[in-house]
């Protein structure tokens, strides 16, 4: 029988600070049946273990014979082994902008960029702004488009490039 403290995020139910009077007992071996707190308790002290409320919303709450510490311990690698996996699997999308008039290194040195981000798995959402005159031009932004695709290898459009107010946007995803 170990003494927990409330921990701020959650109020930990374990042994004296459990404020319901009746329980749904589960031990080891099975249901112990619906008991008293003090029964509960006692119940947990001859077996040596704790008694840890584990559904609050069911009626009576369901309280557990166990061992706390590693209760919470396993409770919490959960949350963290989850939150990792969402991590993980969240898809981050970067952008690249460019413009007409750029130049031959420049234009190499976010294709550096790009080449590095999907590599990384993200997608990378391609801009190109058009300014004044250029909106003449828009089909210029196509070649610029062509020539991003040509240069990246085993590479495809998510998106295809498609013509939006002075922008042209397409996004570029890793082929599987």
């Amino acid at each position: 029988m170990k003494n927990f403290k409330k921990n701020n995020t959650a109020i930990k139910q374990v042994n004296e600070s459990i404020t319901y009077r009746q329980l749904r007992v589960v031990g080891e071996q099975g249901q112990s049946g619906v008991m008293y707190k003090n029964e509960a308790l006692d119940l947990a002290k001859r077996q040596q273990v704790d008694l840890v409320v584990i559904n609050e919303k069911s009626d009576p709450p369901i309280a557990k014979l166990l061992d706390a510490g590693k209760y919470f311990y396993e409770q919490k690698r959960k949350q963290k082994e989850a939150a990792k996996k969402q991590r993980e699997s969240k898809i981050v999308i970067k952008e690249m902008q460019f413009r007409l008039g750029i130049g031959d290194h420049d234009f190499d040195t976010k294709l550096k960029n790009i080449i590095k981000f999907l590599d990384k798995g993200n997608k990378v959402k391609c801009v190109i702004r058009f300014k004044g005159r250029e909106n003449a031009n828009k089909q210029q932004g196509f070649g610029i488009m062509d020539r991003i695709i040509q240069c990246t290898q085993d590479c495809d459009w998510d998106a295809k490039p498609a013509i939006n107010g002075n922008r042209m946007i397409g996004v570029l995803t890793r082929k599987e």
